[in-house]
């Protein structure tokens, strides 16, 4: 198993950091293989006889990362996680759930160096009781080191810096998502927000919305608009996975999906039990299911390639969990180009997309990564487009709309209207051809093709020769405009985003009778 170049990287300033004695953060995308990184520094020091832990809070991630360092290391660790029924204390290298090693403080030998998996969930230090805080403070000596997507909290901002509060000095390796897409070792997001916007404006917000209100608010005409667009924009999609406020929610959109569209839905919540949880999972798996509606199931060590659409019912001011829910849909997978986020709670507007983080720290510390105070939740009046022939791209990866530069192919061709047009850069006037489109994901997107009659180029003389039409240029512009209402659509163009405008750079007529 050969890491990839950015793992070697990940591995080597983590080594070097833990002989420096620094107790370092590693900020790693979600789908760039954490315990693969993990797996390579536990390697290199347990050939020198360190002891090592490495702990997390669920049971999927204590098996995914001791399966990953038995098949790229060695298959002599321990592993503690009442879930597995394992209790193997005695071994220098311990993958385990913070839960189960609390219950065996007593019986095992200090460690060296303690590796904490999604250790954006370590509280800061105020001498509160917590399950990290009593082992990390029991263990001074040993090097700590952090693995996340998202170094920071909600309540307390960044997990690393100076000062007693921080069991982490400083971020020592990152690799964002968006280098990860441009490197193409992660799938791209692409993004819309939906026209049926849940209204959050009388949610009662305790550090974040109270989900239970949340739920109580989606009445059963809401959730049918949902589904019919989930239906209408995510047809083509092979897997999507639904996150829902409350359990109540999941069963009722599931029943909604299914009813509108004929997919068969599938239910996860913490109330199920394991045993049923499982047979969930493995029909998803299997495709006997095609819908996973969750409720905080399926963020934290669901690791399912395939998911290609990710539909959030479930409103946050949790940058991390946002981050968390986007991040599901980035991993590779032969059956996907992309995976589409459709936001029904607000969130890609108040958060943004996955690479918020460095911009949100921007804005308040003037691009220093200090301590940020908790981002206080502002209500704002929120424009809502009006129909869904009108939305507008979003990318999920900043959360804004879409930059310049950015080329979509399109083959939703509503329209094609054409004027002459007198503009400043010809003395005479020439065609303006408007093409009203839309995405795959049915944002509207108007593009514009110029088209010069009277000292035509050859991409002119090509655009009437693709529509079949006997124009003899040169010829005023005027002339001809009439003849492009009726003739052929191209079967996609191809659009280039230029300030607010789209420009045509390309027409596909292949297979145009």
């Amino acid at each position: 198993m050969e890491l990839r170049t950015y793992q070697q990287e990940a591995s080597a300033r983590t080594i070097q950091a833990i002989y420096k004695k620094e107790n370092p953060v590693i900020s790693m995308a979600t789908g760039t293989g954490k315990s693969l990184i993990i797996s390579e520094v536990v390697r290199h020091f347990a050939q020198l006889g360190r002891r090592i832990w490495v702990l997390t809070h669920i049971q999927q991630l204590v098996k995914q990362n001791s399966d990953t360092y038995s098949n790229y290391a060695d298959k002599n660790f321990g592993i503690v996680c009442a879930g597995m029924n394992r209790k193997q204390i005695y071994k220098p290298i311990i993958f385990g759930t913070i839960q189960s090693m609390i219950g065996v403080l007593k019986e095992i030998d200090p460690p060296d160096i303690i590796i904490i998996d999604e250790a954006h969930r370590v509280p800061h230090n105020f001498g509160e009781p917590t399950l990290y805080e009593t082992i990390l403070t029991r263990y001074p000596k040993a090097v700590r080191v952090a693995m996340t997507a998202t170094p920071w909290r909600m309540d307390n901002g960044s997990i690393h810096g100076k000062g007693e509060e921080f069991f982490f000095d400083n971020i020592a390796y990152k690799y964002n998502t968006l280098r990860g897409v441009k490197e193409g070792w992660l799938c791209p997001l692409v993004g819309v927000e939906t026209t049926i916007q849940l209204d959050v404006d009388d949610i009662t917000v305790n550090g974040d919305f109270v989900q239970k209100e949340v739920g109580d608010s989606m009445d059963s005409d809401w959730l049918e608009s949902v589904a019919l667009t989930i239906y209408d924009l995510a047809s083509e999609r092979n897997y999507i996975g639904v996150y829902c406020p409350t359990i109540k929610t999941a069963h009722q959109i599931a029943d909604k999906i299914e009813e509108v569209s004929g997919r068969k839905c599938g239910v996860l919540t913490s109330a199920m039990r394991s045993v049923e949880r499982k047979e969930v999972l493995r029909q998803l798996a299997g495709g006997d299911i095609s819908v996973l509606c969750s409720v905080d199931m399926i963020t934290t060590g669901f690791d399912f390639p395939p998911l290609d659409c990710i539909v959030c019912l479930r409103p946050t001011l949790s940058t991390s969990l946002w981050v968390q829910i986007q991040g599901r849909g980035t991993r590779l997978h032969p059956s996907k180009k992309n995976c589409l986020i459709l936001d029904f709670a607000g969130n890609l507007i108040r958060l943004g997309g996955v690479g918020m983080y460095e911009t949100f720290f921007k804005e308040l510390t003037g691009d220093k990564f200090e301590a940020m105070p908790q981002k206080p939740y502002e209500r704002k009046t929120r424009f809502l487009y009006p129909g869904v022939t009108t939305l507008k791209p979003i990318d999920p990866l900043t959360g804004e709309y879409a930059d310049d530069n950015t080329v979509l192919d399109l083959n939703n061709i509503h329209k094609i209207n054409c004027v002459a047009l007198k503009t400043r850069y010809s003395s005479t006037p020439i065609l303006m051809v408007q093409y009203t489109c839309s995405t795959v994901e049915n944002a509207r997107v108007n593009a514009t093709l110029f088209v010069n009659t009277e000292k035509p180029k050859d991409s002119d003389l090509n655009f009437f020769e693709n529509r079949r039409l006997a124009v003899v240029l040169p010829t005023p512009a005027n002339h001809v405009s009439y003849m492009i209402k009726d003739a052929p659509y191209p079967y996609s163009i191809t659009v280039i985003k230029k300030g607010k405008y789209w420009n045509v750079v390309n027409e596909d007529f292949m297979g145009v009778a």
